[in-house]
């Protein structure tokens, strides 16, 4: 009979010792936007861009070619889009594009969004030609800029991973120099966006 009390009585002992005090029952509050997205301000406008590869080298890149081929090829290309302010502040958003030759576009969203834990940008990319992409973007003071690193893939789900640097020369232009490591090989460009 002690037994069985025991039994019952201990559990049951156990169980409301474990259990915690009710939490309050208030409704979320927005959190402020972060100060650190200021860092980024830098960055809205309009933009055009002008850029080149760097790597593979462009004359080695056409002695592998066939005439045609030659005859088409171009190692500078062009763009431009747009940074704003998204979800009231809380993202920074790039809408833009990239010629990709021949008279062809790839159009795409990319979003930065502060990570205070890490104190870092998150950046998440998205194109009309399947490419996806995640980073982190590191504010850097000695340079005016960010750099760049992340990983993503094409529209085969064929993986790749790229770095970088954005620098703003002045108020009205920023350098650039990205590295990609994928299916291709290893591709580096670099440039220029100027604002509108």
């Amino acid at each position: 009979m002690l037994r069985r009390l025991l039994l019952a009585i201990v559990p049951a002992t156990l169980l409301v010792g474990c259990m915690k005090p009710p939490m309050p029952m208030e409704a979320p509050k927005k959190p402020a936007v972060p100060a650190d997205m200021k860092k980024v301000e830098p960055m809205v406008g309009s933009w055009t861009e002008s850029g080149e590869i760097v790597e593979p080298d462009p004359e080695k890149m056409k002695a592998m070619m066939s005439e045609s081929e030659r005859a088409k090829f171009k190692s500078t290309f062009t763009g431009g889009g747009k940074a704003e302010w998204a979800m009231g502040g809380m993202a920074l958003k790039w809408e833009g594009w990239h010629d990709m030759g021949e008279g062809q576009k790839e159009s795409f969203v990319e979003y930065w969004t502060w990570d205070p834990k890490v104190g870092k940008f998150h950046t998440l990319y998205v194109s009309d030609w399947g490419k996806t992409g995640t980073g982190l973007a590191t504010p850097c003071e000695s340079c005016n800029g960010w750099r760049v690193k992340g990983a993503g893939f094409d529209e085969l789900g064929r993986k790749s991973s790229y770095e970088g640097c954005l620098k703003m020369t002045d108020k009205d232009s920023m350098e650039w120099c990205f590295t990609e490591r994928g299916p291709m090989g290893k591709m580096s460009l670099k440039g220029t966006s100027k604002r509108q």
